[in-house]
């Protein structure tokens, strides 16, 4: 498990333990990297980051999972990744220490250092969470000054990626790299859909597909001749609806109409540049899979392409996704993570294979999950 420490939520969990002094052996330190040892209370901690991180998991299989967890429900007894979830949260935390003295020793070969800034960013940060959360990290053998710890070296793991992967870097990035990681993992369009079947299960209407691809194509035609996206969709829409009021109406009784008649009052709208636009994930699941897969496989940009899946026809315009600066702006560092993050992994691992590691069987059994979650 080769978890970030970027990624690490390390402030969602709120802990309530209190510990006996039973135990066999000195139980003060977890992990023993050449000359750096980690206490356990940083182990705690992480413990506590390792169970969110294994609700994540579970939720990215069932999103039910994220709603047991935000009503207060144990996930104890889950199983993450072909783990126990206390095994899970037990080598994240192992990981997450061993990964702090990695960062730590990065950042000094690098001759990094913490500005002023960083600093003060991190006193605040610490200052505001020990404010709220003081007692119960204290129950749980957590220390300020762990807490400062995490903080301090969340802040050196973005300066030591930085300093390999952010352009003018080691690893000799350029703007253009980001900018084609965006290109090849997003996608900015326009679409109508054409339903032909309420769902993939439904035996398919064979004729009324035919009719609904005929009109896909119809609609392809007028956007190839110079018709606005835009004005497509909104005359669409405007068909969809007037056929689910005649829908309606057939279906209801006439009754009269009692309604007070209310002067309608002209509101200006205000424009918007990227009405009807869309920006999906190559693994996007929306409005289905194959769908995504078509529109980065078939769609070409500034193209009009008519594609289906199970149950509809698409009308798709695919767009340049680098027109939009404010886009790229917003989100440009969390592309420069994901275009690294196993480039960054292999390096933390790598250097951590150079050291001589020792962890204390004996704190881990000792700080078990349960008893980090306060469910012992």
């Amino acid at each position: 498990m080769n978890k970030l420490l970027r990624k690490a939520l390390v402030f969602l969990t709120i802990f309530a333990v209190v510990f006996s002094m039973a135990g066999c052996g000195d139980t003060s330190w977890i992990v023993k990297v050449d000359d750096v040892t980690v206490n356990a209370g940083m182990y705690i901690y992480y413990q506590g980051a390792g169970y969110t991180a294994g609700v994540y998991e579970l939720s990215e299989e069932d999103s039910t999972y994220y709603y047991y967890y935000l009503f207060g429900y144990s996930l104890l007894d889950e199983t993450v990744n072909g783990q126990s979830m206390s095994d899970y949260m037990s080598d994240y935390a192992v990981d997450m220490c061993k990964q702090y003295v990695v960062i730590q020793k990065l950042f000094e070969e690098l001759g990094l250092e913490l500005t002023e800034t960083e600093l003060a960013n991190i006193e605040t940060s610490v200052a505001n969470t020990w404010e709220s959360y003081s007692e119960t990290y204290e129950a749980a053998g957590i220390s300020e000054d762990t807490v400062r710890k995490v903080a301090e070296i969340t802040m050196m793991e973005e300066d030591v990626f930085n300093a390999y992967y952010e352009v003018g870097g080691l690893n000799g990035t350029t703007e253009d790299d980001i900018k084609d990681y965006l290109e090849d993992n997003y996608a900015r369009i326009k679409y109508i859909t054409f339903e032909f079947s309420e769902s993939a299960d439904d035996a398919i209407d064979e004729d009324y597909k035919a009719e609904m691809l005929e009109i896909a194509n119809s609609y392809l035609e007028r956007a190839e001749a110079g018709e606005s996206m835009d004005d497509l969709i909104a005359e669409y829409d405007e068909i969809l609806a007037a056929a689910e009021a005649e829908e309606e109406e057939d279906s209801e009784d006439e009754t009269e109409d009692t309604e007070e008649e209310v002067e309608e009052v002209e509101v200006e709208e205000e424009v918007d540049e990227y009405a009807n636009e869309y920006i999906i994930s190559i693994e996007g699941t929306s409005p289905s899979e194959k769908f995504v897969n078509y529109v980065f496989t078939v769609c070409n940009v500034g193209e009009y392409t008519v594609i289906q899946d199970d149950t509809c026809f698409y009308l798709v315009e695919r767009l340049d996704i680098l027109e939009r600066d404010d886009l790229y702006e917003a989100n440009r560092d969390s592309y420069l993570e994901a275009l690294f993050d196993e480039d960054y992994t292999t390096l933390i691992n790598e250097k951590l294979a150079t050291y001589e590691v020792e962890v204390n069987e004996n704190s881990i059994k000792r700080y078990t999950a349960e008893r980090a979650l306060g469910m012992d």
